[in-house]
Formats: structure tokens, C-alpha cells, sequence
């Protein structure tokens, strides 16, 4: 398969099961950190009571949302200062394509979701490993070549 038609529904099953990493949205900002700290991980998923797809909670929303405005983590819902407008692809969607979507919307994280399953949720970190990882030897012949510098 090539570069070009490689898939996020690809990059997702390379992970394994029970890589959907989620917090029930009526956490408080501090138990929504504490799993992002132990899973190592940049966002989570808020689920609503039905088990729904109620918001994400990042880096980014902790820093602006509750960090910069002062808010008391311990004391505030996560609800109250998550991302409520999650975007989002299917399985098929090509990385080139969602990667766009990533960098003209400014955000870092993309929900995957067919109909009512979640697939699960990937970085742009995750994207652009795996086309490192499956990209035929393209971007080490490129860094090789000259085509990184050092800063």
C-alpha cells in the first residue's frame, strides 16, 4: 500500500484493543489529568452517562480553559471546560487528508467514529509516526540527504 492511500483506521489498529482512552465527562479537571499523565497521553475522551462521545479534554483546554483562567482543577467539572465541538473522520479516511483537516482546523486531535462505534482518537504525533514508520524509507532517505537541519 502507498504512502497515499494509508489509512487512520490503519494507524488505529496498529495500537491494539484497549487503546481508547476515556474519562467519564463528570470527572473533575484533576482525576481528567491524572489519566492523561498515566496513560502518557496528550487528550482524552469525556463519555457522556450513555456511554456517548460527550467532549475531549486536552493539553491545550487545560492550559487556556482552566490553567490561564484560573480555575481550581479540583474543584471544576471537566464538562465545564472540555471541547464539546469534537471533529472527527472514519476509519477510511486517508492520513493525508485527515492531517489536513488537523492543520487548516488548528487542532491536534481527531476523534475516529463509524455510526455509533468509536474507533478511537489520534494525534497528529500519531499520523505523522506511522507514515514515518510505513513510508517506504522516504523521510530517512530525505534526512539523510540533508533534508533536516538541526537548529
Amino acid at each position: 500500500m502507498t504512502m497515499a492511500n494509508q489509512t487512520v483506521g490503519e494507524v488505529i489498529s496498529g495500537r491494539g484493543v484497549d487503546d481508547l482512552i476515556t474519562a467519564p465527562a463528570s470527572a473533575t479537571v484533576t482525576e481528567a489529568v491524572a489519566t492523561m499523565a498515566e496513560r502518557k497521553v496528550g487528550a482524552v475522551l469525556l463519555m457522556s452517562e450513555d456511554d456517548l462521545v460527550a467532549g475531549i479534554f486536552s493539553e491545550r483546554d487545560l492550559l487556556v480553559r482552566v490553567v490561564h483562567a484560573g480555575l481550581d482543577p479540583k474543584a471544576t467539572p471537566v464538562s465545564l471546560v472540555m471541547t464539546r465541538d469534537v471533529h472527527f473522520v472514519s476509519p477510511g479516511t486517508t492520513i493525508e487528508a485527515a492531517l489536513a483537516l488537523m492543520w487548516v482546523q488548528r487542532f491536534r486531535h481527531l476523534l475516529v467514529i463509524d455510526g455509533p462505534r468509536v474507533h478511537g482518537l489520534v494525534s497528529i504525533r500519531d499520523l505523522a509516526h506511522h507514515l514515518i514508520v510505513h513510508g517506504e524509507g522516504r523521510f530517512e532517505a530525505a534526512v539523510r540527504a540533508g533534508g533536516a537541519k538541526h537548529a
